[in-house]
């Protein structure tokens, strides 16, 4: 028994990689809001909105990272949030294209393309790795589990990028051409640099909550529910073989 507790030991690295990430989202949120040249209560309201769903689920995960007695524990959390803050990367990746690098570079054709393959690569990965540990394990729910930590471990890494984005380089998106273009179009009687706040941090929660969770909870469930019955039709097949 002794032996299967040790081996089934969530890792080490998650806590501290939570922890870190939740409270640097905070962090960035409220400091792009305390930063923006005139208080506006919208982007105080969606900073912290963001800056607390961001805490309580890295709170809820740590949480739930520490129960004991869950089944296939470790290998759940090492391919899930291993795999989601790889994830997360991609998005930060994305995000510092499309707003850091020169105009030039980063086209609205360029930021298409980009946006839809970092997108791909997301659910992609998020989608093989439900599926290849429901596969290791049998058990769909544990594929789900993995998909669901993969959606955190993505959006908390997007939330990141954008809250920092507005926190220490909301000027360079000011500065972009298509989002002067946007702000012309939609933000009449706006300024510039609250129109940009609110739209990104809308942005941030956007990516922490659809395309994080929410995505990788629907994801990890149609990926291990394929898997295992699929894995359950060949063994009923070979069972019935003469």
């Amino acid at each position: 028994m002794a032996t299967v507790g040790v081996t089934d030991a969530p890792p080490a690295w998650p806590r501290p990689v939570l922890a870190a990430t939740g409270g640097l989202v905070a962090l960035a949120a409220a400091l792009a809001a305390v930063r923006l040249p005139a208080p506006d209560s919208t982007v105080w309201a969606e900073a912290l909105v963001v800056a607390g769903s961001a805490v309580a689920l890295a709170a809820l995960t740590w949480w739930l990272t520490g129960r004991a007695h869950v089944r296939d524990r470790r290998l759940v959390l090492a391919w899930g949030l291993g795999s989601g803050f790889a994830l997360g990367g991609v998005w930060l990746a994305e995000i510092a294209f499309n707003n850091l690098t020169p105009h030039t570079i980063s086209t609205a054709a360029a930021r298409g393309v980009l946006d839809n393959l970092s997108w791909a690569v997301v659910g992609v990965v998020t989608a093989v790795v439900a599926a290849r540990v429901a596969a290791r394990t049998r058990r769909w729910r544990s594929g789900l589990r993995a998909g669901v930590w993969s959606g955190v471990g993505s959006g908390l890494g997007a939330a990141l990028g954008g809250a920092l984005l507005l926190a220490a380089f909301r000027p360079s998106v000011e500065n972009d051409p298509l989002m002067r273009a946007e702000w012309r179009r939609l933000g009449s009687g706006t300024d510039l640099s609250t129109y940009v706040t609110r739209e990104t941090m809308a942005g941030v929660g956007g990516h922490l909550w659809v395309l994080g969770v929410a995505q990788g909870a629907l994801l990890g469930l149609i990926a291990s529910s394929v898997t295992v019955a699929l894995l359950r039709a060949r063994a009923g097949a070979l069972d019935k073989r003469p």
